[in-house]
């Protein structure tokens, strides 16, 4: 590898160009199966020169950029709409596995699929981890509340503290959290990364993952 990362140097720019666009087509490759894609994601590999990062196997830096990444649970498909991964120290493991020494990411779901994977319509609220629902209640119509969203687990985000009128009856209160019972899961992403904060904006929720020891094959897959 050493006399090939040195061949690529001697042919001047082209022979590093070809070095990058081979490690991102590698990385982006294994993200797309890994997770399931419909096209490969975008990758972008840091520092210089990328031929003597591949001779020494391991790139210090591969920015990726993926969308409409799916994740499921019990048969319900929940849309991340962007999928935003910085990695350090990536390395191809036997087999083809790429790791990476350690990784953050960010992770956007619109509210349009929130409201699908949950079933009622799910839009901001007036913090930054608060959301408002809003369904149809037989014989009281249209029913809106507020509810507090946050991480349930290392992978798993979820709402609480649903919060009602007073005149509303509790038969309308058990309706909502039926619907918001159930989990958003974040499995179908690299496996190492955990959530460490969820955040309400304008566009979605926004969770911030980190970890060390990253496979950019996830556990399901």
């Amino acid at each position: 590898m050493i006399a090939i990362a040195l061949a690529l140097l001697a042919a001047g720019g082209g022979g590093e160009v070809w070095a990058t666009q081979h490690v991102q087509d590698r990385i982006a490759e294994s993200v797309r199966r890994g997770m399931g894609l419909d096209s490969l994601p975008q990758v972008h590999v840091n520092g210089f020169p990328v031929s003597m990062q591949l001779a020494g196997k391991k790139i210090t830096e591969a920015d990726i950029d993926a969308a409409q990444v799916p994740a499921t649970v019990n048969g319900r498909v929940l849309i991340i709409q962007d999928l935003a991964v910085q990695l350090h120290g990536v390395h191809q493991e036997q087999g083809g596995r790429e790791r990476a020494d350690d990784a953050e990411a960010t992770a956007t779901i619109a509210y349009e699929d929130l409201s699908a994977f949950y079933g009622v319509a799910v839009g901001r609220g007036h913090g930054d981890d608060q959301l408002e629902v809003t369904t149809r209640v037989p014989l009281l119509g249209q029913v809106s509340a507020s509810t507090r969203i946050g991480i349930t687990g290392p992978r798993t985000i979820g709402v609480d503290d649903v919060q009602l009128s007073e005149n509303v009856p509790p038969a309308a209160r058990t309706l909502l959290e039926s619907r918001l019972e159930r989990t958003t899961p974040l499995d179908n992403l690299p496996e190492g990364l955990a959530i460490r904060s969820v955040t309400v904006t304008d566009h979605g929720i926004v969770a911030l993952m980190s970890g060390n020891d990253v496979d950019l094959q996830p556990r399901t897959a």
